[in-house]
């Protein structure tokens, strides 16, 4: 989805807010290359964020400012922010119509619209582009947002002194960050956070559809915790440098994680099989991003669970690939959970309303 507010080549940082945190983050052109200026994140307090909406507006502005003012690296010197949609709050679908002109599009979408948005027309923000052409059809992405829950983000940004410059759903940043325009390939992205996974599906270098399903990192901290009588603080530690390899000194952990991991890999397996269905192509790849994606060996779990289903490879995502930085500016584990962030800020070096 792309709602446009400002002129031309204006600098903009991403702002990223999703499960338990925002994360904000602004690139800049360095000579001929893209360098980055400066990021910041921020954990929100327990409750504070509820069914991917603020709750205490007053309290997220606040700490919003404070992140902009004083970033953990660099400086965020614009006010203007390309901004995520949460995936849970967005409709995104591939459909096929009549080939025909832009104009005659126009009117044409909306009615296709109707029949996967289960909202009425009118109370949706919607946005649509031609992805490609197939004999007498043409691929149209269409992504539409609830106009209720939109207005009021907004409100909540602009309170806090943002100029929103436009929104976007986070699978369109996650594909930008991840895959290369000209990719030719199927690839199954994973977006893990704290309290959700969304499953991207990407074909010839265009988003085709995505999936939100209620499992997230939270859910591998808690087992962990539950199990080992530790704290959230410790538990996270542990399934981050331990992970899915029982050790003796924690020899349970993959027992422990497994009914929540089985869930995930059905919820894969369910995905691969409903792309089988809509299209001839074979997903070659699935790559893992989000903080929660760096539970220690969770690659070569879903690459053995997965096999049989034709997936030739699982690995991590290289969130600055797309950029040509050589060295990332954090640590590679830290960048996991950026990916979002680096995507929307990708799009806001010298910002264009097209």
């Amino acid at each position: 989805m792309s709602l446009h507010f400002m002129p031309e080549n204006l600098p903009a940082f991403g702002l990223d807010l999703s499960g338990n945190s925002f994360k904000v983050m602004q690139l800049h052109n360095k000579g001929k290359k893209i360098a980055l200026k400066g990021y910041a994140e921020a954990v929100l307090p327990k409750g504070m964020m509820v069914n991917d909406a603020v709750t205490d507006a007053k309290t997220f502005q606040f700490m919003l400012k404070q992140a902009l003012n004083k970033p953990q690296f660099g400086k965020i010197d614009t006010n203007y922010a390309i901004v995520s949609l949460p995936e849970s709050k967005s409709f995104v679908r591939v459909v096929q119509i009549p080939l025909m002109s832009e104009a005659e599009a126009e009117s044409a979408v909306p009615f296709e619209a109707e029949s996967f948005i289960p909202l009425p027309i009118d109370q949706v923000y919607m946005d649509w582009q031609k992805i490609g052409i197939s004999g007498d059809k043409m691929d149209i992405l269409m992504i539409a947002s609830p106009k209720e829950f939109v207005d009021k983000y907004l409100e909540v940004l602009e309170k806090a002194g943002i100029t929103p410059a436009a929104l976007e759903v986070e699978s369109q940043s996650c594909h930008r960050a991840l895959i290369p325009s000209e990719s030719q390939e199927t690839v199954l992205i994973i977006d893990m956070n704290t309290h959700r996974t969304s499953l991207i599906m990407v074909e010839n270098g265009s988003l085709q559809f995505t999936s939100t399903i209620p499992i997230g990192g939270g859910s591998f901290t808690e087992s962990i915790a539950r199990s080992l009588g530790v704290s959230s603080i410790k538990a996270e530690e542990i399934k981050v440098k331990v992970g899915l390899a029982n050790t003796a000194e924690y020899p349970n952990i993959r027992t422990q994680l497994l009914p929540a991991l089985t869930n995930l890999s059905a919820e894969i397996r369910n995905i691969l099989k409903f792309h089988s269905e809509h299209s001839e192509k074979q997903v070659s790849r699935i790559v893992l991003a989000g903080g929660s994606s760096r539970l220690k060996n969770l690659a070569e779990f879903l690459s053995a669970q997965l096999q049989d289903a034709g997936v030739q490879r699982v690995g991590l995502a290289e969130p600055w690939q797309n950029l040509g930085m050589a060295q990332p500016p954090m640590d590679p584990e830290e960048s996991l959970g950026y990916v979002t962030a680096i995507g929307l800020a990708m799009r806001g070096v010298n910002y264009k309303v097209f």
